[in-house]
């Protein structure tokens, strides 16, 4: 919990000290080539991170999982080479000329944070979170040294924010892999990978996540300060959307295991307090945003997104919706149904997208928040319906 607590508090406080030291419209070109990155991380996710979480320790448990790994750090290579080419991509078509800068920047980081996300879930996989944990107060202080010195030196912009990513490489420096003298070989991991992964692929493909598709969609409908008001707003929910990952990601393997000692259905009964309990607690943080959002605005903001927070309302609304239906996601995940992403991801997108092209043109930040909302309620209805659908097919 502590290592999740550090690397979502590194991009929580990165987001915050750019938002209020950039130009906004700055801030906005940073912000697409976050999203574009989350994009990155969401296919990342599902051919590496989700499969080694799953797939690993009960596919390859035992003697064979330190072999398991190796072959994996070379297919997280040969994937994370090819990721990089999305941002590359987006670089060279985009039609801003300071985001193509700040994408060809990031294209150069991608593999290497990649490499830092995949280090850190295996610790969680053989069971040493505190190594992880290390990992990531080294990522943090590498990149918020980076950012003070090019603040201090009159170099700060959203070029060089994204340039703070590339720090990742430093941060593995003491990482060493220990080899196995039992084989796994490449085509077999990748073979299972794909197995439990290839419907998180489609929903990469198809599905952006609705914050993310919202930034960029906002960036080219309206304008980089838009995008960069949006990104900013969405801070405010950040920590909960971490949070919930964290918890995720902490109880992903144990669901797993207890899924394939249970069965599908048992855990899929019991484990409903698990959905209960993180929805109960994202109500009480964002009651409690409410409650204080022009007090949280000054201390983060000092007044800069003052304009902006009578948005707030509907910000909460869309992001409850999305805390509803994130943990049910992780129990139908557990029991290796993922085409519950696909479906979900495509439906929210698909709404998502032809609401953002109805409303930003006219409506702006407004628009596109509206769009956030129908997105992530759609999303939601439809992981909730496949999980109450798993439930009465049990009981046929």
């Amino acid at each position: 919990m502590a290592d999740q607590g550090v690397a979502s508090s590194t991009n929580f406080v990165l987001n915050i000290l750019l938002a209020r030291w950039l130009l906004t419209r700055d801030y906005g070109a940073y912000s697409v080539c976050w999203s574009v990155l989350l994009v990155i991380a969401a296919f990342h996710n599902a051919l590496i991170l989700e499969p080694m979480t799953v797939v690993g320790p009960s596919e390859f448990g035992g003697s064979r999982l330190a072999a398991y790994f190796m072959a994996n750090n070379r297919l997280n290579g040969l994937v994370s080479a090819a990721l990089a080419m999305i941002a590359l991509l987006f670089g060279l078509f985009y039609k801003d000329a300071v985001v193509r800068s700040c994408l060809l920047v990031l294209t150069l980081c991608v593999p290497g944070y990649l490499l830092l996300l995949t280090v850190r879930r295996k610790q969680y996989v053989i069971n040493q979170p505190v190594r992880a944990f290390q990992i990531s107060v080294i990522y943090a202080i590498l990149v918020f040294t980076a950012v003070s010195l090019f603040r201090a030196s009159g170099q700060l912009s959203a070029v060089s924010g994204v340039a703070a990513f590339g720090v990742a490489w430093f941060s593995l420096a003491f990482v060493r892999s220990r080899a196995d003298s039992e084989t796994v070989t490449l085509k077999e991991v990748a073979r299972e990978h794909w197995r439990y992964g290839k419907w998180l692929v489609a929903s990469a493909f198809l599905a952006m996540g609705a914050s993310d598709l919202q930034t960029l969609l906002l960036s080219m409908l309206v304008d980089l300060k838009a995008a960069g008001a949006l990104r900013a707003l969405m801070n405010f929910v950040l920590p909960l959307s971490q949070l919930l990952t964290v918890l995720s990601v902490y109880a992903l393997p144990r669901l797993s295991i207890r899924a394939k000692n249970w069965g599908v259905q048992r855990l899929l009964r019991k484990g409903i307090l698990f959905p209960l309990a993180l929805t109960a607690m994202s109500a009480v943080y964002l009651g409690t945003l409410l409650l204080a959002a022009p007090h949280a605005e000054h201390l983060l903001y000092a007044g800069k997104m003052t304009p902006y927070i009578r948005w707030i309302p509907l910000l909460a609304a869309s992001a409850f919706m999305a805390a509803v239906g994130a943990p049910f996601s992780t129990l139908l995940r557990a029991v290796q149904n993922s085409q519950h992403v696909f479906l979900g991801g495509v439906t929210g997108t698909a709404v998502g997208a032809v609401c953002a092209f109805l409303l930003q043109r006219d409506m702006g930040i407004a628009g596109a928040l509206w769009s956030l909302l129908a997105a992530n309620t759609a999303s939601t209805l439809v992981i909730i319906g496949i999980y109450l659908w798993l439930l009465r097919r049990g009981h046929a």
